[in-house]
C-alpha cells in the first residue's frame, strides 16, 4: 500500500510539472525514478505491485492501472533505455512546436487509449496479458508530430547510426510501417505492437483535430508587429524582421529579434515577451 503511494505520487508530481514546462525533461525522470524503484523492490517483492498499478486484459473494466502501466516498464533496461532515447528524438523538437501543456496532453490521451483499446481487444479475445511502458503514449507523440509538422528535422537512430537531418514523414512513418507489419503478422515477441498502432492512430487523430483548428499552441508566440515595423528603419533591418515573421522554430526565432536589437541599438537582453535595451522594454510578443 505505502509503495502504490509513493508510486502515484511520483507519477502525479511529474505529470503535472510536464504540463507546465520541460514535459519531456521531466516525463523522462519519473519514468527512470519508477524504473529505479521497480529495480529496487524487484529483488525485494518480485513484481507484487504490478497487480494494482498495471493495465491487466483480465482485469476488465479497466481501473487506474491504464495511466500508471505507462510510467512502468520491464526489468530488463533496455526497455525504458530505448523508450526514453526515442522519446528525446521525437519529442523534444515536437515539444518545442507545440508546448508543454499539449505535447503532454498528447502523450497522456495516446497512451491511455492505447492500453484501454489494446486491453480489451486482448481480453475479447480471451488472452490474459498485462501492458506496461511509455510506447504507446510516444507513438502518439510520433502519429501527431507526422500530421502537423511531417517536414520538419530530426536526427533518426537506427542501431549504432543518428542520422541527424531526417524529415519527420520519413523518419517516423519507417518506424509506424514497421510496426503495422509486425500486427499484422501477429508477432509474439513480448511487445505489445497493437498497443503501439493504436498511439499512432491516437495521436494523429489529436494532431489533425489541432492542426485544423489552427490553434495558437504555444510552441511560437504572436509577433508584436507593430514594434518591428516602427524600428526597422533601414533594409538591413527589414531583412532581419522578415526572417522573425517567418522562422517556425521559436529558439531560432528568439536568435533573430535579439539579432534586430543589436543592429538596431547595439545590444538587447530577452525578458520573455520583451527585450530590454539599456533603460527601455520593447514588447516583441503579444
Amino acid at each position: 500500500m505505502i509503495i502504490d503511494i509513493v508510486f502515484l505520487s511520483i507519477v502525479t508530481a511529474f505529470t503535472l510539472i510536464s504540463f507546465k514546462k520541460n514535459s519531456v525533461i521531466y516525463l523522462s525522470m519519473g519514468l527512470t525514478l519508477i524504473y529505479f524503484i521497480e529495480i529496487y523492490l524487484y529483488y525485494l517483492y518480485p513484481l507484487q505491485f504490478y497487480d494494482f498499478l498495471i493495465s491487466y486484459s483480465a482485469k476488465y473494466p479497466p481501473d487506474i492501472g491504464i495511466l500508471t502501466a505507462i510510467y512502468i516498464h520491464s526489468i530488463n533496461p533496455a526497455h525504458v533505455f530505448f523508450n526514453i532515447l526515442i522519446f528525446f528524438l521525437a519529442g523534444y523538437p515536437f515539444e518545442r512546436k507545440v508546448g508543454s501543456f499539449i505535447f503532454t496532453l498528447i502523450f497522456l490521451v495516446s497512451g491511455i487509449v492505447a492500453n484501454l483499446l489494446y486491453s480489451l481487444f486482448l481480453h475479447l479475445s480471451g488472452v490474459t496479458s498485462y501492458l506496461i511502458g511509455a510506447s504507446g503514449a510516444i507513438f502518439g507523440i510520433m502519429g501527431a508530430f507526422i500530421i502537423m509538422y511531417p517536414d520538419d528535422e530530426i536526427t533518426m537512430f537506427l542501431g549504432p547510426i543518428l542520422m541527424p537531418r531526417v524529415k519527420v514523414k520519413y523518419a517516423l512513418i519507417s518506424f509506424i510501417i514497421f510496426e503495422f507489419a509486425l500486427t499484422l503478422l501477429w508477432v509474439n515477441d513480448n511487445i505489445a505492437h497493437g498497443a503501439h498502432v493504436i498511439g499512432v492512430v491516437t495521436g494523429a487523430i489529436m494532431g489533425y483535430y489541432l492542426r485544423g483548428r489552427k490553434i495558437q499552441l504555444g510552441g511560437i508566440p504572436k509577433i508584436n508587429g507593430d514594434v518591428f515595423e516602427e524600428l526597422a528603419t533601414d533594409e538591413r533591418l527589414k531583412s532581419i524582421y522578415s526572417r522573425v515573421r517567418e522562422e517556425k522554430d521559436v529558439i531560432v526565432q528568439r536568435a533573430w529579434i535579439e539579432r534586430f536589437f543589436i543592429e538596431k541599438f547595439g545590444e538587447a537582453k530577452i525578458e520573455g515577451k520583451y527585450v530590454r535595451v539599456k533603460n527601455k522594454r520593447y514588447r516583441v510578443y503579444r
